[in-house]
């Protein structure tokens, strides 16, 4: 937990001192969401643009944002499919079972709520992981971000628990959603990965 609200603060302080970049990206990553089909590598450079806000701050801003737009419109578009496909069919379960009782129903809905947060971890840590990678590759930065919350679910819980208030205040002030919110899941996101990366790197150090 501790972990968690370190690199909630880190990634809050990145935005804070790199609004400009944020809120600019943010509002062009809402309108390639339009279409839908650009939303994923909407996503991908919008993280990007995070991912540099936090290791090359002068070089984060809307040219770095349409560069990484225009080289993952593609690639980014099947793992998007994908995560959409698994997101809808866990969640419509979770939807479908919601009122069923029975103890097979109750193991199923702590399965489903499981596979739930590990697909929002998924999501919040693919592409910061693919940044990271030497050798960066969209299904090793999926698996690796799938072991990142593995290996971390307290700090993830703890993450995703900030997010989710985050965003229902961001409902309520609408506004948000179009200037800073999904800045913020970004600059949190990177903030975590490079702290995890950070550490493994760390102990490996040590142990050699």
């Amino acid at each position: 937990m501790i972990d968690g609200l370190r690199v909630i603060w880190r990634g809050l302080e990145n935005l804070r001192y790199n609004g400009y970049a944020y809120v600019w990206t943010n509002l062009a990553f809402m309108l390639l969401c339009v279409p839908v089909i650009t939303a994923p590598a909407a996503w991908s450079a919008l993280c990007y643009v995070g991912y540099l806000a936090h290791t090359n701050p002068s070089e984060a801003d809307l040219s770095a944002f349409w560069g990484a737009f225009r080289r993952n419109l593609w690639r980014a578009l099947p793992w998007g499919i994908g995560c959409g496909l698994v997101g809808f069919i866990n969640f419509y379960n979770l939807y479908a079972y919601a009122r069923e009782d029975g103890l097979a129903v109750t193991i199923l809905m702590a399965v489903w709520t499981i596979a739930g947060i590990l697909w929002l971890g998924v999501l919040l840590f693919t592409w910061p992981m693919y940044y990271e990678m030497a050798e960066p590759g969209v299904w090793g930065a999926t698996r690796n971000a799938l072991v990142m919350v593995l290996h971390n679910p307290l700090m993830v819980l703890t993450l995703l628990v900030f997010l989710a208030v985050l965003a229902v205040l961001s409902t309520v002030l609408f506004a948000a959603w179009l200037l800073l919110t999904w800045g913020a899941f970004t600059a949190i996101g990177n903030a975590a990965v490079l702290d995890r990366v950070a550490a493994y790197t760390a102990r490996r150090r040590a142990a050699s």
